[in-house]
């Protein structure tokens, strides 16, 4: 196994409504040799149609802002059909079949050190719900037990295994040699959890409650990203298209003031969000769903500076699974990937960076 350093180990830890907004600035130090002046984007109330795609595994936000706010913000959205995860989410804007997705940062990350893509990421969608959750029976009841563990995934390219593997990192473990993954359905996780050929699974939320939930749970949690300072980031990000960023910065601003507008709301009003996610989500009902969102971090959809600090966290998690290479910096990468959509130049223009690989 790879030595770790101490630095390496330690690194990571730790409502908008429509209408014209308020005109103010700011300076953008990062751009040389002269600072831009920036101004807050004004609505122009023109009505747009477009496309996104989004995972499948949880779409509770979009349904609300599809039911809430892209009509208050003259905006006609519909989705990719099909299945879809988080990797082809981002292939769908990647080949225009998209002008935006929603995928998890994890997942982003390891996109866009494949290669330059036009695509920026624009606001954080919601915290995430991923849960490590292990066999009753099997002895370990802290995540440094999960050597030699068999845990199922039902995707190797999922930001479920990423996340816990940055967790394994921090504990001394090698989550590519000291542990097995094996892929899976998601239908056939609960039977080869009897037949003991899993010891554990890797999975996020509302698939991994309704498995933590069972009448007679066949799993208890062994880790979760949500509790302590996991809890306050975001998981989803949406990332826009650079020509829609260019062509339409306004038709940007109003997606995403309605999708921050959306998580807002299902803050202050989960009992209605969660009748809304039952009428979509097969196998669990209002009251399950209201549970699992009481026991989850809602709200969370940082913009801006916000967003690129936990764009930069996630940065230097990758580097401790080799993905992103140590001598990058980790801050100045994050400003390449991410562009405030909610403020514009002076002529109306958004500073779009070149987004290429690490």
């Amino acid at each position: 196994m790879r030595g770790l350093t101490r630095r390496r180990l330690l690194l990571g830890a730790g409502g908008a409504t429509a209408g014209a907004t308020v005109v103010g600035a700011l300076v953008v130090h990062y751009q040389r040799p002269r600072p831009v002046v920036m101004h807050k984007v004004v609505l122009d109330g023109r009505a747009r149609r477009m496309v996104l795609s989004w995972p499948s595994s949880n779409r509770l936000l979009f349904h609300v802002a599809q039911a809430r706010f892209f009509g208050t913000y003259n905006l006609d959205v519909t989705l990719v059909d099909g299945a879809r995860t988080g990797r082809t989410t981002i292939a769908d804007v990647v080949e225009g079949r998209a002008v935006g997705a929603a995928a998890p940062i994890l997942t982003w990350l390891d996109r866009y050190r494949l290669g330059p893509i036009p695509v920026h990421l624009v606001t954080g969608l919601q915290s995430g719900g991923f849960r490590l959750l292990v066999r009753r029976g099997v002895k370990g009841s802290r995540l440094d037990n999960v050597a030699g563990m068999r845990i199922a995934v039902t995707d190797q390219d999922m930001a479920d295994r990423l996340f816990f593997s940055v967790m394994m990192r921090r504990k001394g473990i090698n989550p590519d040699d000291a542990v097995h993954w094996v892929t899976l359905a998601p239908a056939q996780i609960e039977d080869a959890a009897r037949a003991g050929e899993i010891d554990a699974v890797a999975a996020h939320d509302p698939l991994a409650w309704q498995w933590l939930h069972a009448p007679d749970p066949l799993f208890f949690e062994l880790a979760n990203s949500t509790t302590g300072h996991y809890s306050q980031r975001t998981n989803l990000a949406l990332g826009l298209s650079d020509a829609l960023l260019r062509s339409d910065p306004v038709g940007a601003a109003s997606l995403v003031m309605a999708l921050r507008a959306a998580s807002d709301w299902i803050r202050q009003h989960p009992d209605e969000a969660a009748g809304l996610m039952a009428e979509a989500t097969d196998g669990m009902d209002a009251a399950q769903i209201l549970a699992m969102l009481r026991h989850e971090s809602l709200g969370i959809s940082p913009v801006g500076h916000d967003l690129r600090v936990q764009v930069s966290q996630y940065v230097d998690e990758m580097k401790l699974l080799d993905r992103v290479p140590d001598a990058v910096g980790s801050a100045a990468y994050a400003r390449r990937l991410c562009v405030n959509v909610l403020e514009a130049d002076e002529s109306g223009a958004l500073l779009i960076p070149d987004a290429g690989p690490a």
